[in-house]
């Protein structure tokens, strides 16, 4: 599998398997003897929420996708030919169909079980609107492969590098002249790059694959490290239960024990009182057997 592939495999899921899975892709290419793929697959950035509920609107909602190119291109096209209400008209749609596609975004995270905020809502559907508006974003986006969420006004191009995993998987716009400008661009700079110094080259590229292989580690011992902070935050939020149940329990315990008490000192002075009428009972007794034996004796 190239890098495109392997590429829209990633980001397909969800946020926190990323790292994980992209460590033991490259791993695997380097293994089979790929050390190109490998390297390109350890740059591979792992995707914002944003960019990841994006992500999946593409793969899952491509048809509401397509339907905000439509209006965009309709949009765009409108621009100098129709009157302020039928643009008016033409802006109070786009707004109302990107908020709608951005909840579904926002729906699509939800049934992972995944809590959405107003903020990330908020993203993508700045996303979506840029998409909208520059042709060039629209294509960032539909590639399914964005890192982030971004914004655009239609003026000043997106830059791809920073927002698409793997850039050269976005459709050139032919309408942008930014492949005009690269392709002539390129001989006046092809004669001076072959005079440089290899060994530095080779220098530079050992160091790039170290700081890579530095870079995947540190990102893996990040997501092990949140993961680590969440068990402890659940664990946290259990031992509060619990410490809170046995407040609770041992409350009703020092309830039971006052009057656990209470009915003890009360079956004390019952018990003096009744031990005292005994004596009496016994005394009384005692005297009227010694009267009745003094009557017996004087027969």
């Amino acid at each position: 599998m190239g890098l495109e592939e392997v590429a829209a495999e990633l980001y397909s899921l969800a946020p926190e398997e990323f790292t994980a899975a992209r460590n033991a892709r490259a791993k695997q290419a380097k293994d089979e003897g790929d050390d190109g793929l490998a390297a390109q697959l350890r740059r591979l950035r792992k995707p914002t929420v944003g960019a990841w509920l994006v992500n999946q609107l593409v793969r899952r909602n491509r048809a509401q996708v397509e339907q905000l190119f439509d209006l965009g291109a309709k949009l765009r096209a409108a621009q100098g030919t129709l009157g302020a209400d039928a643009l008016r008209a033409l802006g109070e749609q786009r707004r109302r169909l990107t908020r709608a596609v951005a909840e579904q975004a926002a729906d699509i995270g939800r049934e992972e079980g995944r809590k959405v905020s107003a903020q990330v809502v908020t993203a993508v559907e700045e996303t979506l609107r840029s998409a909208m508006v520059d042709p060039q974003a629209g294509s960032a986006l539909a590639t399914g492969l964005i890192v982030d969420t971004f914004s655009s006004t239609g003026l000043d191009p997106v830059d791809i590098a920073a927002v698409v995993a793997v850039p050269g998987a976005v459709a050139e716009d032919s309408g942008s002249g930014a492949g005009a400008t690269s392709a002539t661009a390129a001989p006046a700079r092809k004669a001076p790059e072959k005079r440089r110094d290899e060994k530095a080259i080779a220098k530079t590229r050992q160091e790039l694959e170290e700081a890579e292989q530095v870079l995947a580690q540190a990102e893996g011992e990040a997501e092990s490290a949140r993961q680590a902070a969440v068990e402890a935050a659940r664990r946290t939020a259990d031992l509060g239960a619990e410490l809170t149940e046995a407040r609770r329990r041992v409350k009703d315990l020092h309830k039971r024990l006052e009057a656990a008490e209470k009915a003890q000192d009360e079956a004390r002075r019952s018990q003096v009182a009744a031990t005292k009428a005994e004596r009496s009972a016994v005394e009384a007794a005692q005297r009227l057997r010694r009267r009745l034996q003094a009557l017996l004796d004087v027969d």
